[in-house]
């Protein structure tokens, strides 16, 4: 990653003032770098959603490249705009608006970033009468650590619009309410790969319900072939999650496309972090009615050399282990 800009504006929300920079920041200022490469790669890594981005937009028209702006002007014009709005919002925190631009394998990117105040406590050397004394402070503007995903922010990229964005929801006049988006960016988003995911076990939950489908198997397969399909195409087709779930039971084809397009799920569903979602996938979660929580690497489930759930004529089913030449206990003190 090769840092271009980089400047920092205050949104001071207790003392009600905007303090805007007038200088970028130094870009040879020591752990800058590291500091901002870390939170792009966290939000990276997020469950953020996505846009694109048309001439018409309200930040296309802002980041123009053929506008006489400065970038300082650019991000000081970004920051009134939030300003003015979270002002109007006192259940948004203040915080620092860290905007950069960089580059990274060929492409541009904007990045901004709203970094909410953390209180932490903090010593303090004053002196009384005289007396050095050593007091404790809490200091409400301490920044997130590096390694944590931004509050609030977007990256887009330059060179062809696209746009990654993640806000919160505040409660504000006792209502659930998002800004960032709407009311700051201007934009439209797509789903979440998180929230299309969710949409996608909820239809074959309604599925398995409605045709008495053993739940614990069917949601097992699905994260199956969830998984298969991150780590070969980085794509999730619900279309062949259906075929293979259902195969030749038509009634529940059907009800089942129908559960999608509830939900807004008449796509393949486009995984941008892969390795993310073969982590999270990558082990078998089960949950007993006696309280015992088992938890099974997706390859051992595979086989039934290694485990086996045989479902009993009186309708309990029996899990079993197999092979196990060692057993350790993962008792922590």
């Amino acid at each position: 990653m090769i840092l271009k800009h980089a400047i920092l504006h205050i949104l001071d929300q207790d003392a009600h003032q905007l303090i805007l920079s007038q200088n970028e920041m130094n870009l040879d200022q020591v752990n800058l770098h590291d500091y901002l490469e870390k939170q792009i790669s966290k939000f990276n890594s997020s469950d953020y959603q996505t846009s694109q981005l048309n001439g018409d937009d309200y930040l296309a028209q802002v980041l123009d490249d053929n506008s006489s702006e400065t970038f300082v002007e650019k991000t000081s014009q970004l920051a009134q705009k939030l300003f003015s709005i979270i002002s109007d919002i006192p259940e948004v925190p203040g915080s620092d608006l860290l905007i950069s631009e960089y580059s990274d394998e060929a492409h541009d990117y904007f990045a901004l970033f709203k970094l909410n105040f953390t209180p932490r406590f903090a010593h303090m050397v004053d002196y009384e009468d005289d007396i050095l004394s050593n007091k404790l402070i809490v200091n409400q503007a301490i920044l997130p650590n590096a390694g944590t995903v931004p509050d609030e922010g977007l990256i887009i990229d330059l060179m062809d619009g696209s746009v990654r964005l993640i806000e919160k929801h505040f409660q504000h006049n006792g209502q659930r309410m998002a800004y960032f988006a709407e009311k700051f960016a201007q934009l439209n988003l797509n789903p979440s790969v998180k929230n299309e995911l969710q949409g996608l076990k909820q239809a074959v939950k309604h599925v398995a319900d409605k045709f008495d489908m053993p739940l614990h198997e069917t949601l097992a397969n699905t994260q199956e072939i969830i998984y298969e399909n991150v780590s070969d195409q980085g794509v999730v087709s619900p279309e062949k999650i259906g075929d293979a779930l259902f195969d030749q039971n038509f009634s529940a084809k059907e009800v089942y496309q129908e559960a999608l397009e509830s939900r807004s799920i008449n796509h393949d569903i486009k995984i941008d972090n892969p390795l993310k979602y073969q982590k999270k996938y990558s082990t078998q979660k089960f949950v007993l009615d006696s309280g015992i929580q088992i938890s099974i690497p997706i390859e051992a489930y595979q086989d039934k050399n290694q485990v086996e759930l045989i479902n009993n004529p009186d309708g309990k089913i029996t899990l079993m282990i197999k092979g196990i030449d060692d057993i350790k206990n993962k008792f922590n003190a």
